[in-house]
């Protein structure tokens, strides 16, 4: 029999972990994110409330002209909006906070289990609670009450999912990440390239099936009349509102100052970003079969940051989503931690950076300190980044030590029956 005795002490620690984790992001709610983004999204969660799904975009684009969040999104506004109007004595900007932070703990959820299998209860603690008490995630959600964490959640389950060979499932949730965020077209490389090194090309073709029907399905009850510009419009509009080469990003581009029209550059970025995915694929379709799962896990990290660090029109939020990839490895490499510790303070301070000069209604000034050192360091660990995968193509392992097991501290129903044959 399964020790149900364990599993209960492990859920109870994991559950005592996480109201903790919830209640430090409750305690920072109060705190002031961007005074424009709560004012857009309360507007949008009352709209969609007032007005529900179907006519949103058009009665929202008739009074407003602008709205740039995909339609996945506007279920979440209905759903919390109608709450926020259902009690009306909680602030709409704590029902606003409230959905990314439900999400970051269902994030944290999901790192605990999918490697329990390979950790024992105290790694697998340890690398959860580097997720749950990250403080840049924490930042991101809590106090500007971005929805960054509901797509690298989405994401991350994807993710999972194709790992798992369940192509099918991988893909449609896949389409559900697009239509929460556009930037997760980042993995769209890899999870194609996984399905096909799992399953084939018969189960990456229904897969494709699966892709397209989900985005139908999620479409189906806005007002539209062609599918393709409904979804272009949405997409394309919004990125061709921010013309520069980076919209607060401290990455490449931001070494040379922020909000500099980008022009041809725009052509620049977009082709170092096919390179860089190109090479990383191409080191992953040789590598997979000696390195396994975390090469996969591994390539999803590079794709996240070479997004963040390579194209131009870049927000200073986008490195959000490789923060779990390298929770998911940190336990597993002593290379990775680097990575960690110092994408983590980057990012935070990005953030906060960010936020202080929009709160002020002001620009940051050209040739600023901290944006040029930031931008260097996230340089200087993105060629360290690049260096591993160089490495990993010469025969030399990203993760650099085995795969830990949970050995006597894991019951698994296999290991009983092998008792019990005994």
């Amino acid at each position: 029999m399964v020790n149900l005795s364990l599993y209960k002490r492990e859920a109870m620690v994991l559950a005592v972990l996480l109201a903790v984790a919830f209640a430090v992001r409750l305690l920072l709610f109060p705190l002031q994110g961007y005074q424009n983004d709560m004012g857009t999204f309360a507007y949008w969660f009352n709209t969609a409330a007032d007005q529900g799904i179907r006519p949103f975009y058009t009665y929202v684009m008739t009074n407003v002209g602008w709205v740039d969040y995909p339609p996945l999104n506007v279920y979440i506004f209905y759903v919390f909006g109608s709450l926020a109007q259902a009690f009306p004595a909680v602030s709409t900007t704590f029902f606003i906070k409230l959905v990314p932070t439900i999400f970051d703990i269902a994030t944290s959820i999901l790192i605990f289990l999918f490697l329990r299998r390979q950790l024992t209860f105290k790694q697998t603690l340890l690398a959860t609670s580097l997720y749950a008490f990250n403080p840049a995630i924490i930042f991101n959600v809590a106090v500007w009450g971005q929805f960054d964490a509901i797509y690298t959640f989405i994401l991350a389950v994807s993710l999972i999912l194709a790992l798992k060979r369940k192509p099918e499932a991988s893909a449609a949730v896949f389409a559900l990440g697009l239509l929460t965020k556009p930037q997760g077209i980042a993995l769209l490389p890899l999870i194609a390239v996984l399905i096909f090194m799992k399953v084939g090309v018969k189960r990456l073709l229904t897969s494709v099936v699966a892709f397209i029907a989900t985005i139908f399905i999620v479409i189906l009850p806005f007002e539209w009349s062609n599918p393709v510009t409904f979804l272009s419009g949405i997409y394309f509009g919004a990125y061709g509102n921010y013309q520069y080469t980076s919209i607060n990003a401290f990455n490449l581009w931001g070494m040379f100052g922020l909000w500099i029209p980008d022009g041809s550059l725009s052509l620049v970025g977009w082709a170092l970003f096919g390179a860089f995915a190109a090479i990383t694929m191409f080191v992953f379709y040789k590598r997979y079969k000696v390195s396994g799962d975390t090469l996969a896990i591994y390539a999803a990290f590079l794709l996240f940051f070479a997004f963040f660090m390579l194209p131009t029109r870049i927000h200073e939020r986008y490195l959000f989503p490789a923060i779990i990839m390298l929770v998911l490895l940190v336990m597993f490499s002593k290379k990775i931690r680097p990575l960690y510790v110092a994408l983590t303070a980057t990012l935070f301070v990005n953030q906060a950076y960010v936020l202080y000069y929009l709160n002020m209604n002001a620009f940051i000034p050209s040739g600023d300190l901290v944006v040029l050192l930031v931008s260097v360091i996230n340089l200087i660990m993105f060629l360290y980044a690049s260096i591993l995968l160089w490495d990993e193509l010469r025969g030399r392992r990203i993760i650099d030590m085995a795969e830990p097991k949970a050995a006597e501290e894991q019951v698994t129903p296999k290991l009983e029956n092998a008792q019990s044959d005994s």
